[in-house]
């Protein structure tokens, strides 16, 4: 299986410039739409079959990347392309089997609570006793 990002709520301009960045690189894009949020993420990778599942209620609009079958060099070129690219995309993650069973509003949340979790103990004064 090549490697794969799968990208929620990017516009359509940004994209396009993300689709040759990974063009470039080898990298396959699958831009999900909130229809298929109720499937999890090993199924939109195509790690697993698709189910019936509807769609959740809630849903988010922050992009979102997820990366499949990505090594740590490849992730960290595609990283680097992004940043040199200006192409920001403020959550991103590399599918696990944790990760993978999830769906995708699940993972927002999981992001969003790291996201927060990182800034609430960055913001901590730390001082000496």
């Amino acid at each position: 299986m090549s490697p794969t990002i799968l990208v929620f709520n990017i516009p359509a301009d940004k994209l396009s410039k993300l689709r040759f960045t990974c063009m470039r690189l080898g990298i396959q894009v699958r831009p999900v739409d909130a229809a298929d949020y109720g499937q999890t993420i090993g199924a939109l990778c195509g790690m697993t079959d698709r189910t019936d599942a509807p769609a959740p209620e809630e849903t988010f609009t922050e992009d979102m990347l997820v990366m499949n079958g990505f090594n740590q060099q490849l992730a960290n070129r595609l990283l680097a392309a992004l940043k040199q690219g200006r192409l920001p995309i403020r959550l991103k993650a590399v599918v696990t089997p944790t990760n993978a069973l999830w769906n995708p509003v699940e993972l927002y949340k999981e992001l969003t609570a790291e996201r927060e979790a990182i800034r609430q103990h960055q913001g901590q004064v730390h001082t000496e006793a």
